[in-house]
């Protein structure tokens, strides 16, 4: 196990444990600009990860859901991203709404990346931890996708009518939320089932546990991506872009996501292709 792994692994698990701890006590939640949720364990989770990302890896950026990009002294760090360097990809509670209601479908996530020439984010690293279940999923690029020991894997190939997916809105109203809906709709004529869970990083764990078949997104942010991406990939699926075309990398910054099995991503593609915006 590499050093990355083994500090993702031990900060998911503390992490996790704040969250259970905290979980059916009474609580401050406050509502954020786009209507989000945040809440004390939401701050908690955060300071046990940053602190000890500090600590182990003071050389490297930090971005984290509530606290943005930040240096290792916590102040907003230069917006410069020099080709090489690391950051740290956090969201301390993904499914923040879940918690507070007593819905327990909520996780942690840990991504690190590495800036490429071009600005862009390369996932190196990951784990999600699922505190209600006891998983832990993490994944290194190149080294496969793992859960408590076990080698995870995408879903079995078969057809997109009789797929099992999961799918999500965001915050999403208005104008915004009508392509959407087209896409679900378009969506569930043609699959067997669609979930929409409310944390997008544990979805897409379950997506590289071959639970569901695929998953679809539009306005996530990074940390609600970051190593869910790369456990898919890394379990075998296939990873894209809402405007991906041909064989173009996926963009952690581009709009919307679309992964999981090969077969039925190319199908979820063709579907969600046909909408316009």
């Amino acid at each position: 196990m590499s050093q990355q792994i083994e500090f993702i692994k031990e900060t998911l698990s503390l992490a996790g444990a704040e969250l259970q701890l905290r979980a059916g006590s009474e609580r401050s939640i406050s509502t954020k600009a786009d209507t989000s949720l945040v809440t004390d364990a939401d701050l908690a989770s955060e300071k046990i990860i940053l602190d000890r990302i500090r600590k182990t890896f003071p050389d490297d950026e930090i971005y984290s859901e509530e606290s943005g990009l930040v240096n290792q002294q916590g102040k907003t760090a230069n917006t410069r991203r020099r080709a090489g360097r690391f950051v740290w990809i956090v969201d301390p509670l993904d499914g923040t709404t879940n918690y507070a209601n007593g819905y327990p479908f909520y996780c942690v996530s840990i991504g690190r990346g590495r800036y490429r020439a071009d600005g862009s984010i390369e996932v190196v690293a990951g784990g999600v931890e699922d505190p209600c279940r006891g998983r832990t999923y993490t994944a290194e690029l190149g080294s496969g996708a793992w859960c408590n020991g076990r080698r995870l894997s995408v879903s079995a190939p078969r057809p997109l009518a009789a797929s099992f997916l999961v799918t999500g809105f965001h915050y999403m109203k208005g104008d915004q939320l009508k392509p959407e809906l087209e896409r679900f709709a378009r969506v569930a004529q043609s699959c067997q089932s669609i979930r929409r869970d409310g944390a997008a990083a544990l979805d897409l764990a379950l997506v590289a546990a071959g639970t569901y078949d695929a998953f679809w997104e539009a306005g996530l942010q990074i940390w609600d991506l970051a190593a869910g991406v790369l456990l898919v990939a890394e379990a075998g699926g296939v990873v894209r872009n809402y405007t991906s075309q041909g064989n173009s990398p996926y963009n952690l910054e581009g709009h919307g996501v679309i992964c999981g099995a090969p077969a039925i991503v190319e199908s979820l593609t063709s579907l969600i292709g046909q909408v316009n915006e």
